[in-house]
């Protein structure tokens, strides 16, 4: 029953810039646990572990040759982002050097993240960096 390390409150707008680009509809900012739950400690707990934990075709460029089952080497498990402000490494394999670079590399051919990655490229520069920011400090 560890909690979950605590972070600043971010800013209404870096929350408003993660839901813009639909970042959060895959990262899904906080999963829940039934109110109903068997051990009572974790009945009703919010956890903001930023992750659907489904399947997602992420194109060609992210697809590795790996199968797992039904998943195919394009389809990759939504990456918590929980603790990224712990990382060096990040995409779901730890091959981007940065956020950046990882928000640019869910853009490959065929990728469901496309439609959200050119909403990331139609932000100021500065509303751009605030996500990355957002992301950074999870």
């Amino acid at each position: 029953l560890l909690a979950i390390p605590a972070r600043p409150a971010p800013s209404a707008e870096a929350v408003q810039l993660f839901s813009d680009p639909l970042c959060a509809v895959c990262h899904v900012p906080s999963l829940h646990t039934r109110a109903d739950y068997p051990y009572a400690p974790l009945a009703g707990v919010a956890a903001p572990v930023f992750t659907d934990l489904l399947l997602h075709d992420m194109g060609d460029a992210l697809a590795d040759g790996l199968t797992d089952g039904t998943a195919t080497s394009r389809q990759w498990r939504t990456a918590p982002l929980i603790g990224e402000r712990l990382m060096r490494s990040y995409l779901h394999d730890g091959r981007a050097a940065s956020i950046a670079d990882a928000i640019e590399q869910h853009d490959g051919a065929g990728s469901e993240a496309h439609d959200s990655i050119a909403r990331f490229h139609a932000l100021a520069a500065a509303q751009r960096q605030t996500l990355i920011d957002y992301v950074q400090g999870l």
